[in-house]
């Protein structure tokens, strides 16, 4: 698919998933190896990413995830930003101009080439949104929105798709993009996070394929013995 590409963007807080001797990028890099032991070879795998509330760190963790993975020779990566409500990924990237995803599912004379980004030359395009109001539920449980999963899914380049959804206390949203997904990861956020949230949460992805949560913003030490634990703490701070 031709796109637009927009520059590499600098490292940052929000983003060192493409760096390589960041030690605060080695968790990207684990949950890569980790999430492609979950992947089918010889298809596009479309994987979300949510948690129970907002703020816990989803959309900075599916960017540096995809971020990782896209650093993989020939692994073809999308990072599509379906949090129409409270979309992030765009500032992320640094991404300004229109159109986004919200654009392309509410009027058909957008395409899908309009809104995709090539990260430079890497193997990552971004699919963002652009904040706006619109009706959510609405455009994702529209046929226009079921088209881009097919998109996704016969793409004869199997990309991995990673989805940045919202939360599932916010709105229904989540529940609504997630039956057309091979699974997800959920975000967990550390002292905020309760027992009860992440057992609702459950109840309300399943049947859903729970690939596994991710832990964020620890404190408390990994008692690596290769000298990582301060770089991890300032990291998930």
């Amino acid at each position: 698919m031709e796109m637009a590409t927009i520059p590499m963007p600098e490292p940052s807080e929000q983003l060192l998933g493409f760096t390589t001797g960041d030690v605060r990028a080695r968790p990207f890099k684990l949950l890569r190896t980790m999430l492609g032991r979950e992947l089918s070879p010889g298809k596009a795998n479309l994987i979300g990413i949510t948690s129970a509330s907002p703020n816990a760190g989803k959309s900075f963790t599916a960017s540096n995830l995809a971020a990782a993975m896209s650093s993989i020779a020939s692994h073809n990566v999308i990072l599509a930003d379906l949090d129409l409500q409270r979309a992030s990924i765009a500032e992320i990237f640094g991404i300004e101009e229109a159109p986004g995803l919200a654009d392309y599912l509410s009027d058909d004379a957008v395409s899908l080439s309009q809104v995709m980004r090539r990260v430079g030359d890497t193997h990552l395009a971004v699919a963002p949104t652009l904040r706006r109001p619109v009706d959510s539920a609405m455009l994702l449980a529209g046929d226009r929105f079921k088209g881009l999963i097919d998109v996704w899914r016969e793409d004869p380049d199997h990309p991995t798709v990673i989805c940045d959804l919202p939360p599932l206390f916010v709105s229904d949203d989540a529940m609504l993009i997630a039956k057309h997904l091979d699974g997800v990861i959920m975000v967990v956020e550390q002292g905020v996070t309760t027992k009860k949230q992440l057992e609702t949460s459950l109840q309300l992805l399943n049947p859903v394929k729970l690939i596994g949560t991710v832990f964020n913003r620890f404190e408390g030490g990994f008692g690596d013995p290769y000298g990582y634990s301060d770089g991890y703490g300032s990291y998930y701070k």
